[in-house]
């Protein structure tokens, strides 16, 4: 039985090159550094009631475009409207992991277009987003973490800035506090995990303090330039690189907001998985689930990048649960 499209999408737009492909050539002219010991840069910097900490960076969320915005490739954080496009889906993730000190700070993400500029651009725009993560996250460690284990946590762009700061960031003395890295619906390459063996080495259902990613379609064909080539995914129901398929009763449910109770809740969803080419496949869920015909050329339909962040929130939350008490 396939299940329907659900009634909510929390904002999980990134890597959308079906924008404009012509070439621009500015990048920034902004050469200010973000001061993360102003909490306006902050959605939410913990209450420490917790043992451990989830520290998140959203996906990408602006909805302006290089036309509205033509002297940056960058979201401009200094501007309220700016900030309050990443809070619905911070907000959602909060709740979500609520059992963490939950630590979120704003960064000038890449607007949408410019993931439709040639490699070399984009690495340079990259780099300058993942710049504002890295001193977040430097802040967090100094100032707020004290001491206690810690998840990474992020989704597309997010976890693409997250990748960045275990390659570049993460010290091997912070490394030794932090539980796991799950960067959802992202993707590390051959060539990076050669380059990276230490910061990248993948996380599965045995070994601890790693990188965890994954990426779902219904079926192989649906398989994006997202995750196309990744080579450390994993099904997020086994939380291996085994191809068997996996019963539907293994899938603990998804994440949805709850209009009247305003929570997050975790709802029946199941599906048979297995992976293929190290993408996740579900077997029963609705090719149209979360599929949106202005983004097929990146996302076809069947793609569940837009799902990814919250389809597995059962398993997710469980294993994150047991891989603290393995930690401590």
């Amino acid at each position: 039985m396939k299940t329907s499209r659900f009634s909510i999408l929390i904002p999980a737009l990134a890597t959308l090159a079906f924008l404009s492909c012509s070439n621009k050539t500015k990048t920034s002219t902004s050469n200010t550094v973000i001061d993360y010991s102003d909490t306006t840069y902050w959605y939410s910097f913990g209450d420490e009631s917790h043992a451990a900490d989830v520290f998140y960076v959203y996906p990408t969320v602006s909805a302006i475009s290089y036309q509205d915005n033509d002297s940056s490739w960058f979201a401009d954080i200094t501007l309220p409207e700016v900030r309050e496009e990443a809070n619905g889906n911070q907000r959602f993730n909060k709740m979500l992991y609520g059992e963490y000190n939950f630590y979120a700070p704003y960064y000038r993400q890449m607007i949408f277009e410019a993931y439709s500029q040639p490699a070399d651009t984009l690495a340079k725009l990259a780099a300058f987003a993942a710049a504002d993560v890295n001193d977040a996250f430097q802040y967090y460690m100094e100032h707020f973490n004290h001491g206690r284990p810690f998840f990474l946590m992020g989704h597309s762009q997010g976890s693409q800035m997250l990748i960045e700061l275990l390659k570049h960031g993460v010290t091997e003395e912070q490394r030794q506090q932090m539980v796991a890295a799950y960067c959802i619906g992202y993707h590390v390459t051959a060539e990076e995990l050669n380059d990276y063996p230490e910061a990248l080495k993948p996380a599965t259902d045995n070994i601890m303090q790693g990188l965890i990613i994954f990426n779902s379609v219904t079926d192989t064909t649906a398989i994006s330039r997202v995750s196309r080539g990744d080579v450390v995914g994993v099904n997020p129901v086994s939380w291996n690189m085994t191809t068997d398929t996996i019963p539907a009763e293994f899938h603990l449910g998804m994440a949805k907001y709850n209009d009247t109770r305003d929570s997050v809740l975790i709802v029946p969803c199941p599906t048979r998985t297995y992976l293929y080419n190290h993408t996740t496949i579900c077997l029963d869920l609705d090719p149209e689930m979360v599929f949106i015909p202005a983004y097929e050329e990146m996302f076809p339909k069947g793609n569940l990048h837009f799902a990814d962040s919250w389809l597995y929130g059962g398993n997710v939350v469980q294993n994150m649960d047991c891989r603290l008490r393995h930690f401590r």
